[in-house]
């Protein structure tokens, strides 16, 4: 399981139907090093939470994963 802390940037929350960028700071950053610019991920709970396109990819040092920002 890849799992990473989440924030939403500029907003309080997010409600459902709603837009906003957020950030993506992986625990296991090795297990997000496929991920890269462009690509759409999908945010799953119980259920499908929401759905993200990857807009940029920084590199941690020492790592060759990075913590995606997504839109």
């Amino acid at each position: 399981m890849s799992i990473a802390d989440l924030w939403v940037e500029s907003m309080p929350s997010l409600e459902p139907g709603e837009r906003a960028t957020v950030r993506l700071v992986p625990f296991t950053p090795s297990q997000w090093e496929h991920v890269v610019a462009g690509q759409r991920i999908t945010y799953k709970g119980r259920s499908v939470a929401g759905t993200a396109v990857i807009l940029e990819v920084h590199l941690p040092d020492g790592h060759h994963g990075g913590a995606p920002r997504t839109g």
